[in-house]
């Protein structure tokens, strides 16, 4: 027998994160099904509020940061005294819609941003705030390594 809503989401954010875990590892069709459960019905949301970072709307945050265009755009942003995340930020909201700006979706986007422009061989110096309109009100600030 399968699990359903009614059993997962009375279980507390830890177990319920272990749950997807032990599903994720065990690749089953049934495993797939409590995964497709906990997606489509939000319960992978941590105690503190924010998502794992195996949750697909993290992971189609870091594909789009992690793109080529992504990358270019972080870089851009900073090359013109912006914080990275200012190149980005529209495009996780054209790709996201609400779904960005709430589980902690934005943090996420910034710590991803910021391995990115780590790689890239930036150095965060300060946080900035981002231009206005944008879904993120603060992000990091990097400079090429000198």
């Amino acid at each position: 027998m399968g699990w359903t809503k009614e059993q997962i989401e009375p279980l507390s954010p830890e177990k319920r994160e272990t749950l997807f875990d032990n599903a994720r590892a065990k690749g089953t069709p049934e495993a797939q099904q409590i995964i497709d459960i906990m997606i489509e019905h939000d319960l992978l949301v941590r105690s503190g509020g924010g998502l794992p970072r195996e949750h697909p709307t993290i992971q189609t945050i870091e594909e789009v940061i992690r793109s080529d265009e992504g990358r270019a755009a972080g870089k851009e942003a900073s090359d013109q005294g912006l914080p990275a995340m200012a190149g980005v930020d529209h495009m996780l909201t054209a790709e996201l819609g609400s779904r960005y700006g709430d589980h902690d979706t934005t943090s996420w986007a910034g710590t991803l941003m910021a391995e990115v422009m780590n790689e890239t061989g930036y150095v965060q110096t300060k946080k900035k705030p981002m231009p206005e309109g944008s879904v993120a009100k603060t992000a990091a600030f990097f400079e090429p390594r000198s």
